[in-house]
């Protein structure tokens, strides 16, 4: 990333030129000539002007598009500063619609060879390549596009360091930085996270990483999914502006051995069945926290009690940012989307769907006025027991709804039911959980 600094010897940038509101030609021609009396700018030369049709926003009139080529001592910034204002001097106003009609647009579409990241400013312009009524005018005036930089939609980086690097470097630019931690084989519910990430902040950073601490000898690490292609190919189209995707030799190397340990949030349910799983978890993502530093890291409420894990780790080790819990995404016919979906055949996966029906059942006679929590267990273990594909239920449990403690005894108010069961051969175990005393969708 280029650092905010006023140069000191001259750059060639070319800026790109359009308009759609008022006298067209004579907003373009007031720009060129308004560079030129600017300090620090010296203008070489104009493209001619060509009308095209608009890309995106409300409907609206054709552009007219053009290009300047500049040799300026202003660092990009200030450059983006003096555009911006000759923008306003020419009518346009701040509060417009988004890609709507405008009397002037100044872009900056190269600076030199330089590639700059900030929330901004992004050089070369990002969809540089995708919009023929900027190229055209940029080879009129003598730039080769098979030279424009190329910029990888996200970058993978393996690195640690480098990955570390790349986030500072986003912050410093003035970016919101989002972080959605996985383990790969990426579905919608991923993509919901990557999504969510987007609308709050102005990067996103992915992770895809199977972590062999949160792995038992006799569990799945070796045929965990792994299809980085595709993965790459769903954060490209979420937005994701970097992928850590690092070995394990990288992540850990030869002499690691640190843990987190954690607490009473990992006590039972999936810490009774799988002891060391949460610690691994912690441990990945406090690391994966500290080279990122976002402003908030996201995950999905299927693993309920992995997220009231993460939570108290954040808390207690007063780590940056904040987590932000998100809302389970479903198949259509209810099943919770989970990697390791794929490993069912296809009448397992269709017998799989009565950990929904167990949640319905608990939360219906919930709603119907029962209160004692021994019954609603009970009520949902015999929907399951009822599903002869259903090898083994490893819990059903009510807890509180959120930090997932247990409940007092007597009549319960608000809680989440949680249910771990196990289908095919070899047995694939599914999470899921749901609020009894809500009444939410549980298919989409």
């Amino acid at each position: 990333m280029l650092e905010s600094k006023q140069m000191t010897r001259a750059v060639l940038a070319w800026l790109g030129l359009g308009s759609n509101l008022g006298d067209r030609e004579a907003n373009l021609r007031f720009a060129c000539e308004r560079l030129a009396r600017t300090p620090g700018i010296a203008v070489e030369a104009v493209s001619t002007f060509r009308e095209t049709a608009p890309v995106g926003g409300p409907p609206q009139g054709a552009f007219l598009n053009g290009a300047v080529r500049i040799a300026t001592t202003l660092s990009p910034p200030a450059l983006l500063a003096v555009q911006k204002a000759i923008e306003r001097e020419a009518g346009r106003r701040a509060d417009g619609p988004h890609h709507g009609p405008r009397e002037l647009d100044i872009d900056l579409l190269l600076y030199g060879d330089a590639t700059i990241d900030t929330r901004e400013l992004v050089v070369p312009h990002p969809r540089l390549r995708e919009r023929s009524f900027a190229l055209d005018p940029l080879r009129e005036l003598g730039v080769d596009p098979g030279t424009i930089p190329r910029r990888e939609s996200p970058r993978v980086i393996r690195d640690p360091a480098e990955f570390a690097a790349h986030c500072d470097a986003l912050r410093r630019g003035g970016c919101r930085l989002g972080l959605v931690p996985t383990m790969g084989a990426l579905h919608e519910g991923h993509a919901s996270l990557m999504r969510r990430a987007r609308a709050d902040c102005d990067r996103v950073a992915a992770t895809i990483f199977v972590n062999p601490l949160q792995f038992a000898p006799h569990e799945d690490l070796a045929r965990y999914p792994r299809p980085f292609a595709a993965d790459l190919a769903l954060c490209a189209r979420e937005g994701v502006a970097l992928v850590f995707a690092p070995s394990v030799e990288a992540m850990y190397g030869k002499d690691f051995i640190s843990r987190i340990a954690v607490g009473r949030e990992a006590v039972g349910m999936e810490g009774a069945v799988r002891p060391d799983h949460f610690s691994g978890v912690a441990t990945v993502v406090t690391i994966l926290w500290s080279l990122a530093r976002p402003d908030f890291g996201y995950f999905g409420q299927k693993d309920a009690q992995q997220l009231a894990v993460l939570r108290r780790v954040h808390q207690d080790l007063r780590l940056c940012g904040a987590i932000v819990g998100c809302p389970i995404v479903r198949e259509a016919d209810g099943l919770a989307m989970s990697s390791r979906n794929v490993y069912l055949q296809p009448e397992d996966r269709r017998a799989a769907v009565v950990i929904v029906a167990a949640l319905r059942e608990a939360r219906a006679r919930f709603l119907a006025g029962e209160r004692d929590a021994e019954r609603l267990v009970a009520a949902a273990r015999e929907r399951l027991a009822g599903e002869p594909r259903c090898r083994a239920v490893d819990y059903v449990e009510l807890r509180a709804p959120d930090d997932l403690a247990p409940l007092p005894k007597g009549p319960i108010g608000p809680a989440r039911l949680l249910i771990a069961a196990r289908f095919g051969d070899p047995a694939t175990r599914l999470l899921d959980n749901a609020r009894v005393d809500v009444d939410e969708v549980l298919a989409p």
